[in-house]
Parts: C-alpha cells; structure tokens; sequence
C-alpha cells in the first residue's frame, strides 16, 4: 500500500515538473535546463522573427514558416508574390551612434547570404522600433551599420529605412 501512496505522488510530481520519472537525482531539473537553453542570441533572434511576424500580419501579408531549416526564414505571400525572408536584428548601440548587425548566416566561418536563396533581408533595429528592407539582389556586406537613431543620417542603407516596396512591388525578370 505505501509503495502505491510512493508511486501515486511521484506521478503527480513527474506530472507537474513534465518529467517521465522523479527516481532520478533532485538536479535533474537542473541538467535539463542547462541542455535545453538557448543561447541569448537564439532568444533574441526568436523576439526579431516574432516582430516580423507581427508586422508581416498588420500589413495582411501571409507569412510562412519552412517545414523544414532553409537559408530563408519565412516565406511570405504578399502583393508582390511569394518571398523567401531572412530577417535579422539588433539591439546594441555601437559607435557614432550607429547599430552593428550581422546580416551573414552560419556558424565559423560566417558566410554572406546567398542572393539566389534569399529575396529579402529585413533588418530590425529594436530600440528604436526601425525595419530596414533590403532586397538581396543589392550587394550586402556580413556587417552593416544602420544608423536608425539619426533621422538625418545619409547612411546608404537610410533608403530602406521602412520602405516595404519589395513586398508590393511585381519582381523584375533575372536576367
């Protein structure tokens, strides 16, 4: 009888930490969550893709995530068709005012992002709540600096600051 009271409570505690068995060490709980963790950068990429989602669905455009992992993060069906979107962010202020962001994929060695898998790279500049619209076609660097604290900055990439035209806009024929 008390191995059947033992094995009831210890069912309701796997239960309620989600765990198969409790007759494992008390830091198992621990362990878990070491493995399980994502990396900060990891979360912040998920809050930029949520973001994007957001803004994908005020726009009423449609976005989709692959079934499976892609040099793309979504695909979104919008007035200008189907787009493949690789959507980064940032956070940090760096120097002159400017915001540092990475716009290659991939572990050591970084590569930039293939224009031929890619239609769009959006860029989101969370403190100052700023997308950057880039289409793949133009030349991007692994690095860009997008300076969305400055409203006067004549920074080349000021041109794509919220500018969604690729999402409305029929794509020109490859030549």
């Amino acid at each position: 009888m008390n191995e059947q009271v033992e094995m009831e409570t210890c069912l309701a505690l796997a239960w309620a930490y989600d765990t198969q068995d409790l007759r494992v060490p008390w830091d198992w709980k621990e362990q878990q969550q070491q493995r399980t963790m994502v990396s900060k950068l990891q979360r912040e990429g998920a809050v930029y893709e949520s973001e994007f989602r957001t803004e994908c669905l005020r726009r009423d455009f449609e976005p989709h995530d692959p079934t499976v992992p892609q040099a793309y993060d979504f695909i979104v069906t919008c007035p200008a068709g189907a787009l493949k979107v690789q959507v980064k962010g940032t956070n940090h202020l760096g120097e002159y005012g400017g915001y540092k962001l990475m716009t290659c994929t991939g572990k050591a060695p970084k590569k930039p992002i293939d224009k031929n898998k890619v239609d769009v790279i959006v860029c989101y500049v969370d403190p100052e709540k700023a997308w950057y619209v880039i289409p793949s076609a133009d030349s991007i660097p692994k690095t860009i600096k997008l300076m969305a604290g400055n409203k006067r900055s004549a920074s080349k990439y000021e041109k794509y600051r919220d500018n969604w035209s690729p999402f409305y806009e029929q794509p020109k024929e490859k030549e």
